[in-house]
């Protein structure tokens, strides 16, 4: 949730450029439009494009919001990519 790359640059032990193309496991990705601390096309975007995943098993919903998003659709989201991949819960 509100995901991407930090604007200021950390060291390199810890840059999360160096692990992005590292990520094997599905990855959904939820971020506002509009978010002043993840701009979307200078970190969100790029971020879910390093991602070494198939596009089938990463994905990216953007919401016409800042650095929130509105909880129902985060609840709904998150419930749905989970039972995708662990199963619905009985």
């Amino acid at each position: 949730v509100m995901g991407g790359f930090s604007k200021q640059r950390p060291l390199p032990e810890v840059d999360p450029l160096n692990f992005a193309s590292r990520v094997r496991t599905p990855t959904l990705l939820l971020n506002g439009r509009y978010g002043f601390y993840f701009p979307e096309d200078t970190t969100q975007i790029p971020m879910f494009r390093l991602f070494a995943l198939p596009d089938d098993q990463k994905r990216r919903v953007v919401y016409d919001t800042g650095h929130t998003i509105p909880r129902a659709e985060l609840i709904r989201e998150s419930f749905a990519w989970l039972d995708r991949y662990l199963g619905p819960v009985r």
